[in-house]
């Protein structure tokens, strides 16, 4: 249900997350992750990436193929270059850990 306000009234100030809920906490500080940790968070962090840079790529090809092109296509376009420098990362991290088990 949508809230209506009246004039002049304030509206509800926004509620602060508790700790532990921030995106900070979705995962343990990474020197505290055993390597079976570390490959889990390393895969579901590849998936997710892989994932979003496929949504990315499927609206910017649908908006090439219409012609259409603004700052923000422009910035998708970009955010793709830096996607691939991350999941690039990611696979070192992996030989990383991997090193750990030796």
């Amino acid at each position: 249900m949508r809230q209506q306000h009246t004039r002049g009234a304030r509206p509800s100030p926004l509620q602060i997350a508790p700790p532990g809920n921030t995106p900070s906490a979705a995962r343990p500080a990474i020197d505290a992750m055993t390597p079976d940790e570390l490959r889990a968070w390393n895969g579901s962090t590849r998936a997710a990436l892989q994932k979003k840079m496929a949504r990315e790529r499927a609206y910017l090809d649908y908006r090439a193929r219409r012609g259409t092109s603004t700052p923000t296509d422009e910035a998708y376009e970009a955010d793709q270059l830096l996607e691939a420098d991350l999941l690039d990362m990611l696979d070192e991290f992996e030989r990383h850990v991997a090193l750990m088990d030796a």
